[in-house]
């Protein structure tokens, strides 16, 4: 998510690029960005051992920010051969100017998915409409609602269900909402049998609201070198 004076471009531990907003938070762990979406959502989800054996995989996203979540997800889709659906929400997404100084495309060299990325986003304008808007390669389709993750626009049209839910949004202290027992039994609703919801959030007040949705709820290390504990909570898979 972004602030609205525009975000600052900074390094993090491992050599990766985040940003950072102007309330102090940043998009990405400061230990290090490209480690924290490889290792708490896109290994901690499940996505990485589905996609590397060709399971198609249905991702929802919350908080799409700089789109690296969604950049090693689709890496690891088209190295598998599998299809990846993968549908985000953000409030404001960066600038292709901005982007385009995380030098992703160097990052997850020789894969041509973030340049693609960046032309598709310098192709919605300056300030992206509100609304879905779509970008495909190869099997992977990104399918972006630009809009207020509470509302229930982005539901409409049925609630399809996820293999894998990431919850990036910023944290309860700027994002309470997004945190909230009400959004939070949204989110779980969503995930299919034995699918997981996975966050860099181990509040003890998430953990209670996702295991009243019925969610097996754990707390599980973080990346090495950076946040102790992460949260994995598993939609059982009924006998």
């Amino acid at each position: 998510m972004t602030d609205v004076r525009g975000p600052a471009v900074v390094v993090t531990a491992d050599g990766s690029r985040t940003l950072a907003s102007t309330t102090g938070e940043s998009y990405k762990s400061l230990h290090g960005a490209l480690s924290e979406a490889r290792s708490v959502y896109l290994g901690g989800s499940g996505a990485a051992a589905r996609l590397a054996v060709g399971s198609d995989t249905d991702v929802l996203e919350v908080g799409f920010g700089t789109g690296l979540n969604f950049l090693v997800s689709a890496a690891a889709a088209v190295a598998g051969g599998a299809a990846l659906r993968y549908r985000a929400l953000e409030l404001a997404p960066p600038s292709a100017a901005t982007l385009r100084e995380l030098r992703y495309a160097d990052l997850l060299a020789p894969s041509r998915l973030p340049e693609a990325l960046l032309a598709w986003r310098a192709g919605l304008g300056a300030t992206v409409p509100a609304g879905w808007h779509t970008f495909e390669h190869d099997r992977v389709r990104l399918e972006l609602f630009v809009g207020d993750a509470l509302s229930a626009a982005w539901e409409a049209g049925g609630r399809r269900q996820a293999d894998a839910v990431y919850h990036d949004s910023f944290g309860p202290a700027n994002a309470p909402e997004l945190w909230s027992g009400a959004f939070l039994a949204r989110l779980a609703r969503l995930l299919k049998p034995g699918g997981r919801l996975v966050s860099f959030c181990v509040a003890g007040a998430v953990r209670r609201a996702l295991a009243a949705e019925g969610l097996v709820v754990a707390k599980v290390p973080g990346p090495a070198g950076g946040k102790r504990e992460v949260l994995v909570a598993r939609r059982p898979v009924a006998p």
